[in-house]
């Protein structure tokens, strides 16, 4: 871990949930810090390049601190949830799907959900009630960054995402996943 990253190692350890204050943090190797400046070696010999420019010391273990809720994660998810279609296999470049007949979401898996779903239970534990609540909402506008009307809210009681519309994807850059007729090759309880 770099030496100014290991300043606040204490702080970040006691910001994070009591399960995952034990993981490895250190996820500031490719950083350095020019004042309260965070900033990354330029590439191929360009310039260096500023990351975040922190305005105090409290703004710059929040940033690290959000660089770590970031990549710590759980094991695995908390709940299993049950997505209404899943993958199966593709032929030529097109999926074919499974469908579930008892579901807990309709939409087709988005890998986000988990990561997304992880990072603000982190970020609950150690971000003051304001500035948890502006992560919550700016990765609620990422997960309905591609529905024509909101799709996903999150639940602040118990942590997770939920579907809050039957609202589809809408063409953004590629095509959104939406089983085709006859691309549902099983279906399933």
């Amino acid at each position: 871990m770099t030496k100014w990253a290991q300043k606040y190692e204490g702080w970040l350890r006691a910001h994070l949930p009591e399960e995952l204050r034990s993981e490895n943090i250190d996820f500031f190797g490719s950083y350095y810090l020019n004042g309260l400046t965070v900033m990354t070696e330029g590439e191929r010999g360009g310039p260096d390049t500023v990351v975040f420019d922190a305005k105090n010391e409290d703004e710059l273990r929040y940033f690290m601190l959000e660089t770590v809720c970031t990549f710590v994660k759980e094991v695995r998810p908390r709940e299993n949830k049950t997505w209404r279609y899943y993958r199966d296999h593709a032929e030529d470049g097109k999926w074919f799907y499974v469908e579930r007949r008892r579901y807990d979401y309709n939409a087709i898996e988005d890998p986000r959900l988990w990561g997304f779903e992880c990072f603000l239970r982190n970020a609950k534990y150690g971000f003051p009630a304001d500035r948890w609540e502006k992560l919550v909402r700016s990765h609620v506008a990422l997960m309905n960054r591609w529905y024509r009307s909101p799709h996903w809210d999150y639940d602040r009681g118990n942590l997770c995402f939920i579907e809050i519309s039957d609202s589809k994807e809408h063409d953004g850059p590629g095509t959104p996943e939406e089983p085709r007729p006859g691309s549902v090759v099983k279906v399933i309880d």
